[in-house]
Formats: C-alpha cells, structure tokens, sequence
C-alpha cells in the first residue's frame, strides 16, 4: 500500500512525531521519500529535544563521549543511538518528539563529528617513504590509540581515563606533538643536507 503525496505532506505540515513519520515513511514512494528526507535534513538544531536542552556545539564534550558518538553514527539507530549518549534521551521518548526537532538534532551532530574529525584528519604526520616502506600505517590503533598515546603522554596508568577528558585538550596536545615532530624531521633533514655540503667541499 502506498500513501498519497497529499495526505503525507497534510501530515507532514501538521504536528507530526518521529512515531508518525517512521510509520508512514515505508509507504510513501520514492520521490516522496526523497522530498521528505531533503527537507527534514535542512531543519535547524532545535534549541531542546525531549525536554534536554541541546548544546550549542560538541566542543566541550569528553574524548570518550565523541568516540561513542562515532560509533553510534554507524549503528542501524543513528539518531536514536546518538540521541541516548549525548542527552541521555531513550528510544521512547524520542519517538514522541516532534520529527523536525529530531531531524534538526541529527543533522546538527552530523555536521559537529564532520567539523571534529576533520580537524584530527588535518593533524595526521607525515612519514618518509622509508617508514612507509616498512608498514607505519599498520600502526594505526584506531581510537585506542589514541588512548593510550595520551595517557602514556600524561603519565597516566589507565587508559580509560582519559576517556573523561575534554576532545578539544587531546586535539590540541595531539597537534602540539605533531608540529614537534614535523620540526624535529625538517631540521635533522637540514642537518644532513649541510653535513653533505660539508663533505662535498672537503
């Protein structure tokens, strides 16, 4: 069975819940589920949602709570699951909110993991065709990693730990290290290059 256009936007432009937009979405045909979808994504934050007030940004979440928003952006419930670590809201409750404030929450958080992975994206060092050579990039931990090359940088003994401190501190020690490091390499490339130099004369 298939719902006339009309009748799903009477709906649509009426109060209408999540509740009653995952009932009605299945049976709405393709061009009326990407008209619906289009505009529900251009909605914007709301200013609460069940109640919890949404913050303006996810600038001064934990580490440990942007890495559970990662993971549940990739779960089969995305906004449901989203909804539960960043406010606390369970799947009843928000089914009863209005869908525009729901969509308006998700594509909020959306845009926020995109903003903060691109920053950590931008910080990624640099290796030489050597390291490469011999497989720096299976090095590559994941958000573990990045656990324990904190806590090991702090001299903290668990790596949960840190899971309670703010992203942005992470992000901003992660760059400090980085920019060290790419200084470390130029210069001990210029150190070569003038010993090389040096011989050449000699």
């Amino acid at each position: 069975m298939v719902i006339s256009s009309k009748k799903v936007r009477k709906i649509m432009d009426e109060k209408c819940t999540y509740k009653d937009f995952l009932t009605l979405f299945p049976f709405c045909n393709k061009e009326l589920q990407d008209e619906l979808l289009g505009r529900l994504r251009k909605q914007k934050k709301p200013f609460s949602l069940c109640g919890k007030e949404v913050p303006k940004d996810l600038n001064s979440i934990s580490y440990g709570m942007l890495d559970d928003l990662r993971t549940a952006a990739t779960t089969e419930d995305p906004i449901g699951e989203c909804a539960k670590v960043l406010l606390g809201i369970d799947c009843y409750s928000l089914i009863t909110a209005d869908v525009n404030d729901v969509f308006g929450f998700a594509t909020f958080v959306t845009k926020e993991l995109e903003k903060i992975n691109k920053l950590f994206s931008e910080i990624k060092q640099t290796y030489s065709k050597e390291e490469e050579a011999a497989g720096i990039h299976e090095l590559d931990f994941g958000s573990f990693g990045v656990l324990d090359w904190y806590a090991r940088r702090m001299g903290i003994s668990n790596q949960n730990d840190v899971r309670d401190v703010a992203w942005v501190r992470i992000y901003k020690c992660m760059k400090n290290d980085n920019m060290q490091s790419e200084f470390e390499r130029r210069l001990h490339k210029q150190y070569m290059n003038n010993n090389k130099v040096k011989s050449k004369r000699r």
